[in-house]
């Protein structure tokens, strides 16, 4: 499969800019300085620059080429420009990272260099030698340490935006927490209140020999469930243990008096391997498919069952209720928010058992990403 190119306009300004800049020199070099070049050298000085357009997407076989032109054109006295596509893409190499490579390629670069102008020179070290050998490895270990310092303070701007980002998540996670604080103190007095006078008025009843209304002792659980669900979730805002799966037996057993019988195949839920958000959002998913089997299903069983399937956490809720047709409401588009944000599935209607519901959810986040990668 062709790796997809990602050329850009400043990298064709560059070589377009490097291509003539090298003609030029040779025209000027060939007719005006009377200093005649071979055919091959006018090839030659097209290679380097038209190299570079790729340099972002090939650096190493870029800086490769881009030597091998330098060194072919350095004894036909163009002066420095031969090399700079040589500089650039070794520029380039260590700012994206090539670090280990581009530092054997440029020491050994200086190392054929030096030997050259020694050469050159009859074998003799002279003042004339150490000064333009000086002067090539001079500029080769400016681009590579200018490459570093770009890729190192760019990596710190990174660093910098992260924190920041981070940050403001973290306080809009506090105001989450103080917004949960203020709703629990608040709704929970109204509902506390609600569930006294619904227990004074089952009391009163009681002592009078009188059997409580059904209405009436369906307020006062359904106000002692409230309460317990605003203590819970600001419990887990709080980071604090909230809504597990270790706590599905629990919910289990509030629904079990509400005229269905609950099936639950969940041993060792509790020491699942699972990152606190598919935790939670599968403890969701089963309390929505039970409160909709309660309310809707025409049924009188429910089976959850809970697992692992290798990478993935699968929760499973079937009520044997028959449907020939559904029209998903608030609670099931809620559960497919929640699956849809850690990268699972969703699957809701009707089921040769009758109805079910059934998430897969990455139970760790590594998983969520991988499986992301391949689709």
């Amino acid at each position: 499969m062709l790796k997809r190119l990602t050329v850009r306009r400043a990298d064709i300004v560059l070589g377009a800019l490097l291509l003539a800049l090298s003609e030029l020199a040779a025209v000027v070099s060939h007719y005006y300085i009377g200093n005649p070049l071979p055919a091959y050298a006018w090839v030659v000085l097209l290679i380097g620059p038209i190299a570079l357009v790729f340099k972002r997407d090939y650096p190493r076989v870029v800086v490769t080429i881009a030597v091998v032109a330098m060194v072919v054109l350095a004894h036909l006295e163009l002066g420095l420009l031969p090399a700079v596509p040589a500089l650039v893409a070794i520029a380039t190499s260590m700012y994206l990272g090539y670090r280990s490579w581009t530092v054997t390629v440029v020491l050994a670069l200086s190392a054929v260099i030096a030997f050259g102008y020694w050469w050159s020179a009859d074998r003799s070290l002279n003042g004339e030698v150490i000064r333009n050998t000086l002067l090539f490895v001079g500029w080769l270990h400016v681009a590579m340490i200018s490459g570093e310092g770009r890729r190192q303070r760019d990596a710190y701007i990174e660093e910098a935006e992260r924190t920041k980002e981070e940050a403001v998540k973290r306080k809009a996670a506090d105001e989450r927490v103080r917004i949960a604080r203020e709703l629990h103190d608040s709704l929970t007095h109204s509902i506390s209140v609600i569930r006294v006078q619904a227990g004074v008025a089952v009391h009163l009843a009681r002592k009078r020999g009188e059997q409580p209304a059904e209405a009436l002792l369906a307020v006062e659980e359904a106000a002692k469930d409230a309460t317990r669900e605003l203590r819970e979730t600001l419990t887990m805002l709080r980071d604090d243990d909230g809504l597990r799966l270790g706590r599905v037996k629990d919910l289990a057993e509030r629904y079990q008096g509400l005229g269905m019988e609950i099936g639950l195949e969940c041993e060792g839920v509790e020491s699942l391997d699972i990152d606190p958000e598919a935790d939670h959002a599968a403890y969701r998913i089963v309390q929505e498919a039970l409160t909709n089997a309660v309310r809707h299903s025409a049924g009188g069983r429910v089976e959850v069952r809970i697992g692992r399937l290798g990478e993935l956490l699968d929760v499973e809720v079937v009520d044997d209720g028959r449907v020939d047709a559904f029209e998903p409401g608030r609670g099931i588009t809620g559960m497919r928010e929640r699956v849809d944000s850690l990268g699972g599935t969703l699957m809701v209607g009707p089921d040769p058992r009758g109805f079910a519901v059934r998430a897969q959810l990455p139970a760790k986040a590594e998983a969520g990403a991988e499986r992301e990668a391949l689709q």
